[in-house]
């Protein structure tokens, strides 16, 4: 019995291996999976019948960006204002012609000297006026020590500055700034002095001849002009005037100098009253931007 049962075992035993060897060995003939062929070229569209109804094109879809990033917008231009015209007005222009009352009143401080002085001033532009001035002067003083006599003319040319804003452009009150430059020529002489000694008890008597001279300077001055009447202005002014040169002997100074004042001193104050007519004689051609002023940054 155990020699049937090995001899079973042997046979079962030889049928495994032969199944074995049987799959490890490849069939004959290609078993490898082959692609079937593709033809690329471009299908050609189908013929459509004569009678069938034109083809409308598909509308264009705007392409979205789905990346989620928003995309950058040009701002809107922003439109460029029309230019404005300029604004153009005419404003008077004339001759103010006036007289300095103030040296009247000199005259009572100082009786020696008698000065005479007129004004005048002419518009320019809407803010600047030309300023004129001439004058005379005539200088006597006797006393027991000496006598003195002198005479001369000046004149001041200058530009005056319209600090006032006028509601009306024809308006012609003004409160003003301005600098003049002013020449005088005088002659002057003192024809007999004397000098006392008291200790010798004695006199000398002597002079001096008559000496031109002529002086130069420049005045700073400061005002107003108020229309009382149609027409007519009062108008007062401070002055400072600075001495630039003058040719007076050495040790020989005029008493007065025309236009200036003491011909002993570089710089002078004066005060001025006047009492003018205005004359019309022009208007002038003023133009201004309506354009707005850009700020500065």
């Amino acid at each position: 019995m155990i020699r049937t049962f090995l001899y079973s075992l042997s046979i079962s035993l030889a049928g495994l291996l032969t199944q074995a060897a049987q799959a490890q060995v490849k069939p004959a003939g290609d078993t490898s999976i082959k692609k079937t062929a593709v033809d690329t070229s471009a299908p050609k569209p189908a013929q459509r019948p004569a009678t069938a109804a034109p083809l409308k094109a598909a509308p264009l879809k705007k392409a979205v960006d789905t990346s989620g990033h928003k995309t950058a917008q040009r701002p809107p231009a922003t439109p460029v204002p029309a230019k404005k015209p300029d604004s153009i007005y005419y404003v008077p222009g004339g001759l103010r012609l006036g007289i300095d009352i103030s040296r009247f009143a000199l005259h009572f401080f100082q009786p020696y000297r008698t000065d005479v002085a007129v004004q005048a001033d002419a518009r320019i532009n809407k803010k600047l006026y030309g300023a004129f001035e001439l004058g005379y002067n005539r200088t006597s003083h006797s006393d027991t020590s000496y006598t003195y006599k002198g005479s001369g003319a000046y004149a001041t040319v200058g530009v005056d500055y319209d600090f006032l804003k006028k509601k009306d452009p024809s308006e012609k009150n003004m409160v003003y700034g301005g600098i003049h430059y002013g020449f005088a020529r005088n002659t002057y002489e003192v024809p007999a002095f004397n000098i006392h000694n008291k200790y010798w008890q004695s006199v000398t008597p002597g002079s001096f001849p008559k000496t031109n001279m002529t002086a130069h300077w420049i005045e700073l001055t400061f005002g107003m002009r108020v229309e009382a009447l149609p027409n007519f202005f009062l108008g007062w002014a401070v002055r400072e005037k600075i001495m630039l040169s003058n040719n007076a002997a050495e040790g020989f100074d005029p008493i007065v100098i025309p236009g200036f004042g003491s011909g002993s001193k570089s710089s002078q104050f004066d005060l001025t009253y006047t009492v003018s007519y205005y004359l019309p004689l022009y208007k002038l051609k003023i133009r201004e931007s309506r354009e707005p002023k850009k700020k500065k940054d």
